[in-house]
């Protein structure tokens, strides 16, 4: 199981070894961060960028910060929109592995991800944002959802957000992924609707209703992450809490709240991936910094050759 963005780095290097690099298509990059991960990721070999954007603009602002991007491949596309709509098509034509989110507004993405025209993903099924969470203050990584795809959250959206982050949990070799739906208590009170809907969700995973990954809740977050308080406040038998991979938010605010928390206060080692469309879209927010972009990116391509390697 891999435990750590170092750990995940050194086996993507191992899995590339031996294959061609990835070719990473990235969504209107017209300078930032994007660029700057993008740039040391491909010099420690572990992608190569094609960049759907504005040819000019992109060059600028890479001389301006001493980038050199003279081998990347540039797709000259002058909107956001188009951009996404051309990077997508790459992808599914299998010009481009995976994606990374540049300078394109995320709920504009989201909304170009969602449109079935686009062919990223299929009828009825969900797609969502998860953010890999590296704290020195937990025993594991944690895969912390949704912060920004699925704005409505009912039972069946969380059910498809916990498999699909326990589907990306296992590509990492967790073998058994265990979700924590995450309230502000980890009672159940009829006048707190959400504990309701996640107490009957869990009571499915109980019975087998859903596979794949161990679901309990209602579970409050100190209860989810720490074993102690979870046995301070009589919860013995859960076979989630204290040990949970993943943290389901009772909406997309509690979710991308918690995240960008830690990233910014707690200074964790991040990474964020769309996920459960048909390519792995890394996708940071403003308050990762350029190692969070490049974790992103490593995540991705780890994805994009295991998906390869599958596929042999």
């Amino acid at each position: 199981m891999i435990k750590s963005f170092d750990e995940l780095a050194a086996e993507t290097k191992e899995k590339i070894a031996g294959h061609d690099i990835p070719k990473m298509g990235i969504i209107y990059p017209r300078g930032g961060k994007c660029v700057e991960a993008a740039v040391q990721a491909a010099d420690s070999g572990f992608i190569q960028p094609v960049l759907f954007g504005p040819e000019n603009e992109i060059k600028k602002n890479a001389a301006a910060k001493n980038l050199d991007i003279s081998s990347f491949e540039i797709k000259n596309i002058s909107s956001p929109d188009e951009a996404a709509r051309k990077a997508i098509e790459a992808a599914r034509n299998g010009e481009v592995r995976f994606l990374l989110k540049g300078s394109i507004a995320t709920r504009d993405l989201v909304e170009i991800l969602l449109q079935p025209e686009s062919g990223f993903t299929s009828k009825g099924k969900i797609i969502s944002h998860i953010g890999l969470v590296d704290s020195p203050k937990y025993h594991k990584l944690m895969f912390i959802t949704d912060a920004v795809v699925n704005a409505e959250s009912g039972a069946n959206v969380k059910i498809g957000i916990a498999r699909n982050a326990a589907a990306l949990a296992r590509k990492l070799g967790v073998e058994s992924p265990k979700a924590a739906l995450l309230a502000a208590v980890e009672a159940i009170y009829p006048a707190v609707p959400v504990t309701m809907e996640e107490a009957a969700i869990a009571k499915m995973s109980d019975r087998g209703q859903i596979k794949d990954v161990i679901i309990d809740g209602p579970l409050s977050f100190d209860v989810a992450i720490n074993a102690d308080v979870a046995r301070s406040k009589g919860i013995t038998t859960s076979k989630v809490a204290g040990d949970a991979d993943i943290f389901v938010g009772p909406s997309m605010e509690t979710a991308n709240g918690v995240y960008k928390a830690m990233v910014m206060y707690a200074g964790v080692e991040a990474a964020g991936m769309i996920y459960g469309g048909e390519v792995p879209v890394a996708s940071t927010f403003m308050v990762d910094p350029v190692a969070n972009t490049v974790n992103s990116i490593i995540l991705g391509a780890f994805l994009a050759i295991n998906r390869e390697l599958e596929h042999i």
